[in-house]
């Protein structure tokens, strides 16, 4: 279980495999375990480097001032690849980690190659959406921790293999939750037209609990110069266990410079065909 010491902060990490590093940004609330679906397809090719960010898993629990935010994560990200003197990573965020990736490749673009963002966004995509993540927020501030996440469960259905894969890698308690859930949403939709590097944007074709998960994909493929968008029809946040073959197929397409194969699940749109 290694780990990093940056200025007093320690950062958790996991590696598996050999060859070029992939980094892997897990979402709110979980840990490097959320990429056990992926560690067999990656690791046979690449070196993977799956982090617990700040607040997550075993990594450093605390934030300055107490406010949780994925700009601190970001530059966690640039101090881990500094003190493990790597200079060029592909890096993949989903839905935190998506946003901590952002932040990390709209200011320190030189250190990627390509860059992958699942489930992400730049800013509240609509207003009822806001709504929504404001109202839930006061819900869980009144009700007991498991609770909260049973009710997070629900949306999955029948999907034991997504639901499984969370609760497996979440580490958040209650005061941890709570301190990120209200903290402040991000807002650096015009920060996104300093990423030059090659990226692929992935996300549900749909609103789950409220919240568009298709807008907050279509602002980032809207701003994001070099970038491809893949919408996917029957899955939500988290695409990397909803649709983990397709998930991992397209992105090792999209690393080694393959055409995407066609999926009746997913919709693909370039800057040309959009």
């Amino acid at each position: 279980m290694p780990k990093v010491e940056l200025d007093n902060v320690h950062i958790h990490y996991e590696v598996r495999g050999e060859g070029q590093p992939i980094v892997f940004l897990h979402g709110l609330g979980a840990s490097w375990k959320m990429w056990t679906p992926q560690i067999e397809t990656f690791s046979s090719n690449y070196k993977m480097i799956m982090l617990d960010l700040r607040g997550h898993g075993e990594s450093t629990k605390t934030f300055p001032n107490n406010q949780f935010t994925a700009k601190v994560m970001a530059e966690d990200i640039k101090m881990f690849l500094d003190k493990l003197e790597i200079r060029k990573v592909y890096l993949v965020g989903l839905s935190y980690g998506s946003v901590t990736a952002q932040l990390f490749a709209s200011k320190y673009p030189n250190y990627i190659e390509k860059l992958v963002l699942s489930n992400g966004y730049s800013e509240i995509p609509t207003n009822v959406s806001g709504w929504v993540l404001k109202l839930s927020n006061a819900i869980f501030k009144m009700m007991p921790y498991d609770t909260i996440i049973n009710l997070m469960m629900k949306v999955y259905g029948k999907d034991e293999f997504t639901k499984k894969v969370l609760r497996d890698s979440f580490t958040f308690d209650k005061e941890m939750l709570l301190l990120a859930k209200n903290s402040e949403f991000p807002t650096h939709t015009n920060e996104l037209k300093n990423i030059n590097v090659p990226t692929l944007v992935m996300g549900g074709d749909r609103k789950v609990m409220g919240v568009d998960e298709r807008k907050g994909s279509q602002i980032l493929f809207n701003n994001i110069p070099n970038s491809t968008l893949a919408l996917f029809k029957n899955a939500f946040d988290p695409i990397s266990t909803m649709e983990k073959d397709i998930f991992n197929e397209m992105i090792l397409d999209f690393l080694e410079g393959n055409q995407f194969k066609q999926y009746k699940e997913v919709s693909i749109y370039t800057k040309n065909n959009s």
